[in-house]
């Protein structure tokens, strides 16, 4: 009897399974997003894509964005169905044609399904009429744009959107007439017909999806003509003096970064053309959409007082986003595993661009400040990851960024090429760029084609230090009666290899007195011969390179030295090496906090050259936050105020006024000079030899609304009120409740960022968490914390790439308790099936609010 009430149940089971709709994986074996399967499969067997588009924009963001895609492409076979990828939901297909027969549409796990007797082997035909998908068109009422890095084109139209089928574009579009567009084609044609603006563009030469872009709205317009290039500028800045101070330094630096790309790769500009478009609120600092790069305005757009290292910057990043349209755009990676490879070689060659014009900066310093201390935050984190790293689908692509890839892999990059020499390591860029224009290929290639040109063993050396995490450890043991120093390895990566790299050890003697050597580090033990009728060294630096990588360990005697006088060194790159030495120390619990900030206060007060200088400012402050308690900090807290304002009202430091004053304004707690605060922001006091424009009128208001909470209502609304600048208005809007000195409103603006359309602007978003979870509110925030942690999956869902780190980031900066290092290590206890990406991307956010709660 039993056994017969088993079998019905067991076939009644079965029935109900059948009568179930399929699987999440779709009826055709589909999965969300780009499987590498898939993309393999399609890669295979499709050549010669052209999209050809045509978008009817609206004035206003409301309403719907009818669109079409013709499609054409040729198969190598037809044996199978094909699939374009589009993740909105069925209503947004409006209609499919495949050659000339208009088939049923369906919508599989974000695929529309080409039936494999729709296709014939050669040349085929599709036309897909839809309403484009509004989560990567970033609309404003009056602007919008794309942003489509790493696989967001499939949310706004039909494609094969994986980086290894590049396709030609042909684009269309029809716009309010008093608005301007630009995109990544030429502009062939313009019309108008009563209130609307139709612009072709033509047809551009094949690129990945990714970098498919187009900007529209009402935006201003420059055009200049540098080099023999004609280059056409779209911005939205309303101050017209900054306007006039910065176009012709924007248009130069693009000029300039074009001419050496040429120069050094021997491959003429591969596009037709380059023009720019600076967006407010834009979410990265610039994207390398092929000849149309997008930035985020106040990048480009600096103050007139802006300092060396801010115009250097800018010029950085403009070289970067410039070097991408051969690195990245002209050979692109084949799978976004790669991805680190274009970014490694625009943040290089962007170093290479800017030091012609900028004779004036230590160049090598400035590189370990823009790379060393970046990587080293994510790499001593429990986060560390490989700089290639694996990947088995697209929408999870977005999740590789970081700081790894963008600045811990220049400094391998510059050991690599340090390894083949410059000659050597040129050609064989050139190499890779001239087989591998407009195509794909991977860091293998690469490789291959280097190892060629070397004696070294490349492919050990790549495993170690690209396909393997973390960052090594070396210990110093030296015996004077041997004569002899040690440099031994305290870790290896997890199947036992080394870090084997060039470096140049300091054996310091006094403020001039130094001798450097240089010193290739292998294995676990490598040994440097000393003098023995030199003196005991007064403390020995063995990281003293641009190239070095690694946490040296100084002991005690070492510490003493350096505080007291490692800011003395007449070099100013041993200088650097010192500062970043000693801040490396005291993140790693082993050298005080209270010991190292008035040792950097003192020697930013007394630093001659102003990159040192403004990173020790940023060492200041993230100490006096971070690292040192509440008492702690409120010993120290008169003594920085004071020698910050007199340090302001010197003027001795007027490249990096505005770094200094920047510094004062965020740690400003004592009541006489939060009162000179509250004046400044009145207008009854200045900053000497600073203008407080209006971007740092509304940042000083922030400031006020939070270290003052009984003048919030009062700062918030005057200078609401005062704000010129429409899209300044909108965002400090946006960021009020963030700010108020009410609870409840707080916990408004967090509760209202559960909702994907109030996180559209995810730079404005990073700043108001960041208010929330300001220090001096640290306690009240609490409750923050998890939800936010929970809410990983749907940013990353949502966001664009950088975005669940920003998130992070900003939902951990104002905490140091125990309280809330508990709720991480809780949380990451409670979510072991989070992927580990994002897990990374929490222990990497959380790793400074964890070390200071363990001291």
């Amino acid at each position: 009897m039993v056994l017969r009430y088993l079998s019905i149940l067991f076939l009644f089971i079965m029935i109900l399974m059948s009568c179930q709709p399929d699987s999440p994986q779709g009826k055709h074996g589909l999965q969300s997003g780009v499987s590498r399967q898939l993309a393999q499969e399609r890669a295979s067997i499709l050549s010669d894509v052209l999209y050809d588009f045509t978008f009817s924009i609206p004035e206003g963001s409301s309403q719907p964005i009818p669109a079409s895609v013709t499609s054409t492409f040729t198969l190598r076979n037809a044996d199978t169905s094909l699939v374009l990828d589009f993740r909105q939901p069925r209503e947004q297909v409006l209609a499919v044609n495949v050659n000339g027969e208009e088939i049923d549409i369906q919508l599989v796990a974000d695929h529309i399904v080409l039936p494999e007797q729709t296709l014939t082997p050669g040349e085929n035909r599709v036309v897909v009429d839809f309403i484009a998908g509004d989560m990567s068109l970033n609309r404003s009422d009056d602007y919008l744009y794309t942003l489509l890095v790493p696989d967001r084109a499939s949310t706004v139209f039909p494609c094969f959107d994986q980086p290894d089928i590049k396709a030609r574009y042909r684009l269309k579009l029809d716009i309010p007439a008093t608005w301007e567009a630009s995109a990544n084609g030429v502009l062939d044609s313009v019309w108008t017909s009563a209130d609307r603006k139709h612009l072709q563009f033509a047809t551009t030469r094949p690129f990945s999806t990714y970098v498919f872009g187009f900007a529209a709205g009402a935006f201003q317009k420059r055009t200049a003509r540098r080099k023999g290039r004609t280059m056409t500028m779209l911005f939205r800045e309303t101050d017209t003096l900054k306007v006039a101070d910065n176009v012709d330094a924007i248009f130069d630096l693009h000029g300039q970064s074009v001419e050496w790309m040429e120069r050094y790769t021997e491959i003429g500009y591969p596009f037709a053309k380059l023009d720019f478009v600076l967006i407010p609120g834009f979410q990265y600092g610039g994207m390398e959409h092929i000849g149309n790069i997008f930035y985020r305005e106040s990048s480009l757009m600096l103050e007139a007082d802006a300092s060396r290292a801010q115009q250097l910057s800018r010029a950085r990043l403009i070289a970067h986003e410039t070097a991408h349209m051969w690195f990245g755009n002209l050979v692109t990676m084949e799978w976004f595993n790669d991805v680190w490879l274009k970014e490694v070689f625009a943040n290089f060659m962007a170093a290479k661009i800017v030091n012609p014009s900028f004779p004036d900066i230590n160049h090598d310093l400035n590189f370990v400040w823009s790379h060393l201390p970046s990587a080293y935050s994510e790499d001593r984190s429990r986060g560390s990851h490989p700089i290639q790293q694996e990947l088995d689908n697209l929408k999870n692509a977005g999740t590789l960024y970081g700081r790894i890839i963008y600045q811990k892999a220049p400094v391998v990059m510059r050991q690599l090429e340090a390894r083949l020499g410059e000659e050597a390591f040129q050609d064989g860029l050139r190499e890779y760029l001239q087989r591998h224009a407009y195509d794909n290929a991977t860091w293998d290639d690469l490789i291959t084609i280097l190892d060629r040109r070397t004696s070294a063993d490349l492919s050990r050396w790549s495993t170690v230090w690209v396909k393997r995490p973390g960052m090594p450890i070396y210990d110093l043991n030296y015996d004077m009666g041997a004569s002899q120093l040690d440099i031994v390895a305290r870790n290896t990566t997890k199947d036992g290899l080394y870090w084997d790299q060039e470096t140049q050890v300091a054996l310091i003697y006094g403020p001039d007195s130094y001798d450097i050597r240089s010193h290739s580090i292998t294995g676990k033990r490598s040994s440097i011969a000393l003098s023995s009728a030199a003196p005991l060294p007064r403390v020995i630096l063995p990281n003293a390179s641009p190239m070095s990588y690694g946490y040296f360990t100084l002991d005690p005697k070492g510490h003493d030295y350096l505080l007291a006088e490692g800011r003395l060194l007449a070099d100013p790159l041993l200088r650097a090496t010192a500062y970043w030495s000693l801040y490396e120390e005291c993140v790693r619990n082993e050298l005080s906090p209270v010991a190292l900030a008035p040792s950097f206060l003192a020697a930013a007060k007394n630093e001659p050259d102003p990159l040192n200088q403004q990173r020790l400012l940023g060492y200041v402050q993230d100490i006096f936050w971070q690292y040192l308690r509440p008492e702690e900090r409120e010993q120290f807290q008169e003594k920085l105020s004071d020698d910050l304002w007199a340090m302001l009202r010197e003027g001795n430091y007027r490249d990096n006024q505005s770094s200094i004053w920047r510094t004062y304004q965020n740690t400003a707690l004592p009541a006489a000079h939060r009162e000179r605060l509250y004046r400044i922001w009145l207008g009854e006091e200045s900053v000497p030899y600073l203008k407080l424009t209006e971007n740092r009128k509304i940042s000083l208001a922030a400031t006020l609304a939070i270290v003052q909470p009984e003048r919030a209502e009062e700062v918030l609304s005057v200078t609401y009120d005062s704000i010129a600048n429409p899209d300044q208005k909108v965002r400090f809007a946006f960021l009020m409740p963030a700010l108020s000195s009410d609870v409840e409103e707080r916990e408004g603006f967090f509760e209202s960022l559960k909702d994907p359309a109030n996180r559209a602007k995810e730079p404005w978003v990073g700043s108001g968490l960041r208010y929330l979870h300001h220090p001096l509110r640290a306690k009240s925030a609490i409750p923050f914390i998890r939800p936010a942690l929970e809410m990983m999956e749907e940013i990353q869902a949502t966001g664009d790439i950088f975005f669940p780190r920003q998130w992070a980031n900003a939902t951990l900066s104002g905490h140091q308790s125990q309280e809330a290092a508990d709720i991480i290590l809780d949380f990451m206890r409670d979510y072991e099936d989070l992927s580990y990406r994002l897990r990374n991307k929490i222990w990497m956010a959380a790793d400074p609010l964890l070390r200071s709660a363990d001291r």
